[in-house]
């Protein structure tokens, strides 16, 4: 995953250069978060560049861990969610809070990366990135404990230069929708690049995948609030929204079981076929009658905002859809937005049941600007459902019976 985050990267800095000069001519390209966006091209490309490395955010309220965690009549006992943060659908943000007294952060969540990792105080007086965000000061928690240990990330590299973040670990206590996880390791950064971090809209990354890609043998989060008691089930389920327009906020993320009250019909249960990213096998992947995935591996990815298919059938979607640039080699793929409802389902079969995807999910629209989400990353061997997919259905990540769930999300 490291490989296709940084070549994410391109994809949306390519993106942010074919929007920024559309936006010029018109000064301001319209962005629907909710139904009246006062947001600039730049509020785009922040967003576009956060998303390179797979992370994600929303531009509406964002509770803080110390509220009231979110609790409906469908919600399972012994789970607590928290509300997501949505910005231009494209990535996703939680409220986390470390220490003692609690210092505020906002996190992107993602399901194909394991660690915690937010920016720390000890970062450079001149690190501009450091200086944009929340910074994590040890010296000011009473239940911080020092570990020291050098963390790296690397992301590879990009037409800026290296993607890599760097710091060393730290413990203490995470809270995470009312939950108060002890003694638990993250990563403080103090080095971290401007491209793409500078504007992200968020501060760091919540690992949700398996501990197995976790970097440093970290336990992640999600782990200790099982190992601690905090929740009854090894459960989490996630609910985007993607309209955007109406709701108060950009989705849930439901720790310790599911809510019932936010998809419809009965949820279809598939194995994890690998331990690491939320990996599954597919069955099959159809569009128009073409087939481009006869028992196929994939994953599901909310850190990404893409949906990353082999190249061959990226190269019959683009021409199903009539892309406007089709010989573009940044991976960016505009599309006429007149001819969003004429566009075919692609179809996903998965647990022997479809689960079609609409051209109303899987254009990316900004203003008068419409993209195609569908990508491909040379080398990788697994499809990706990013946002896209998982706007359109919910999604249970079950730990303890190693199975993943899907049903229709309630929009």
């Amino acid at each position: 995953m490291v490989k296709s985050k940084c070549c994410k990267l391109v994809f949306w800095m390519a993106l942010v250069v074919l929007l920024a000069s559309k936006v010029e001519a018109r000064k301001r390209l319209k962005v629907g978060i909710h139904k009246n966006p006062q947001s600039s091209h730049q509020n785009v490309e922040h967003e576009l560049k956060s998303l390179s490395v797979k992370h994600n955010v929303k531009s509406t309220k964002v509770l803080s861990a110390t509220e009231a965690p979110l609790k409906s009549k469908t919600q399972d006992a012994g789970s607590s969610a928290a509300s997501l943060s949505n910005y231009y659908n494209t990535a996703y943000s939680v409220a986390v809070e470390i220490g003692n007294p609690p210092q505020k952060f906002t996190l992107l969540i993602d399901t194909g990366s394991s660690n915690l990792w937010v920016p720390s105080i000890k970062c450079p007086a001149t690190d501009r990135t450091c200086a944009n965000h929340n910074k994590y000061n040890s010296a000011a928690s009473s239940t911080f404990v020092a570990n020291n240990t050098n963390f790296n990330i690397d992301y590879g590299s990009n037409s800026g230069g290296s993607v890599a973040l760097s710091g060393f670990l730290s413990q203490d206590t995470v809270t995470i929708a009312g939950l108060p996880i002890k003694n638990q390791v993250f990563a403080e950064i103090t080095e971290e690049p401007e491209n793409p971090f500078l504007n992200a809209p968020y501060d760091g990354l919540l690992g949700l995948a398996y501990s197995e890609i976790s970097i440093g043998g970290v336990t992640p989060p999600f782990y200790n609030l099982i190992q601690q008691g905090l929740i009854k089930k090894p459960v989490f389920s996630i609910y985007l929204n993607r309209n955007g327009t109406s709701a108060i906020t950009g989705g849930e993320l439901i720790l310790g079981g599911i809510d019932s009250g936010l998809f419809r019909g009965c949820l279809t249960y598939v194995p994890v076929s690998t331990q690491g990213y939320w990996q599954f096998t597919m069955g099959s992947a159809d569009i128009n009658g073409t087939n481009f995935c006869n028992k196929c591996e994939a994953i599901l990815d909310v850190g990404t905002s893409l949906m990353v298919i082999p190249q061959n059938a990226l190269t019959k979607v683009n021409q199903i859809l009539e892309v406007l640039n089709p010989k573009e080699t940044n991976g960016v793929f505009l599309v006429d937005c007149a001819k969003i409802p004429n566009f075919p389902d692609i179809i996903f079969n998965i647990g022997r049941k479809d689960f079609p995807l609409k051209s109303s999910d899987y254009v990316l629209r900004y203003g008068n600007t419409c993209v195609s989400s569908f990508t491909s990353l040379e080398g990788l061997d697994f499809i990706i459902l990013g946002e896209p997919f998982m706007g359109a259905y919910y999604t249970v990540y079950d730990l303890g019976y190693n199975m993943l769930g899907l049903a229709p999300a309630l929009h």
